[in-house]
C-alpha cells in the first residue's frame, strides 16, 4: 500500500508517517515546511529504518502535487494534514486561512480525481462544533455542527461540507474526518514532537522547549 500525507513534516503528521512507515506501508509526503522542518522527517527515517519519498510542495500548486501521485507506485490513499491552524491568526487573516485550507483541499481533490484515487482522511477539528449548548453535551459525532467562531473553523467546516457534497455525488469516495480536540505530548523517544516554527499556538511547546533546555 501507498499512502500520501500532506503536512507530514508537521506534529500530527510526522507521527502518522512514522506509523505508517514501521506498518511496512510506502509514504510519499507533500509538505512546504513552512511551519515544520524537514529535519522531522529526517528522524522519522531514522527511527523507522525506511526512507520517505518527499515533495517539497504546496497543496495549492497543482504542479507539485501531481509530482507527487506520479509517484513510482501508484497512491492508494490520502491523509490530509496540511493547513493552517491557528485559530488567533485567522481572525487576523482570514483570507489566508480560506485560501490555505479550503482552496488548498479542493486543489488537493482534483489532483486525487485525476490520479483515479478516491480515498482520503481530512484533518478536521473539534471548533466545527462551536460553542455547544449544555443540552448538546457531551458531543458525538452527530452533535450539531457549523456554528463556529474563527475562520480557522470556519474552513474546516466548509471543507467538510465540500466532502459530505463529494461523497453524495460520488458514493465511491472513502473519506473520512478527524475532529481533534487538543492533540499534545511527543514520541515516546522524544524526537519528534510538536515544534512549530516562530511563536507555538498552545502551551505544550513551551512545556517542551523548557524541559530540554
Amino acid at each position: 500500500m501507498h499512502v500520501l500525507v500532506t503536512g507530514g513534516a508537521g506534529y500530527i503528521g510526522s507521527h502518522t508517517c512514522l506509523h505508517l512507515v514501521e506498518s511496512k506501508i510506502d509514504v510519499t509526503v507533500v509538505d512546504n515546511f513552512s511551519n515544520s522542518s524537514p529535519e522531522a522527517l529526517r528522524r522519522v527515517e531514522e527511527m523507522a529504518g525506511r526512507a520517505l519519498r518527499v515533495v517539497e510542495g504546496d497543496v495549492r500548486d497543482a504542479g507539485a502535487l501531481d509530482i507527487a501521485f506520479a509517484g513510482p507506485t501508484p497512491i492508494d490513499a490520502v491523509m490530509h494534514f496540511a493547513g493552517l491552524k491557528a485559530v488567533g491568526e485567522s481572525v487576523a487573516e482570514p483570507v489566508r486561512y480560506y485560501d490555505n485550507n479550503v482552496t488548498g483541499t479542493l486543489n488537493l481533490i482534483q489532483a486525487m480525481q485525476r490520479a483515479r484515487v478516491h480515498t482520503l482522511v481530512f484533518s478536521s477539528t473539534a471548533t466545527v462544533y462551536g460553542d455547544p449548548a449544555p443540552e448538546h453535551l457531551p458531543l458525538t459525532e452527530n452533535s450539531p455542527c457549523g456554528n463556529t467562531y474563527s475562520p480557522y473553523a470556519t474552513s474546516k467546516w466548509m471543507v467538510e461540507r465540500c466532502l459530505a457534497d463529494l461523497h453524495e455525488a460520488q458514493p465511491h469516495w472513502r473519506i473520512a474526518r478527524l475532529r481533534y480536540f487538543n492533540p499534545v505530548g511527543a514520541h515516546p523517544s522524544g524526537r519528534i514532537g510538536e515544534n512549530p516554527r516562530g511563536t507555538p499556538n498552545n502551551l505544550m511547546p513551551f512545556v517542551s522547549q523548557v524541559a530540554s533546555g
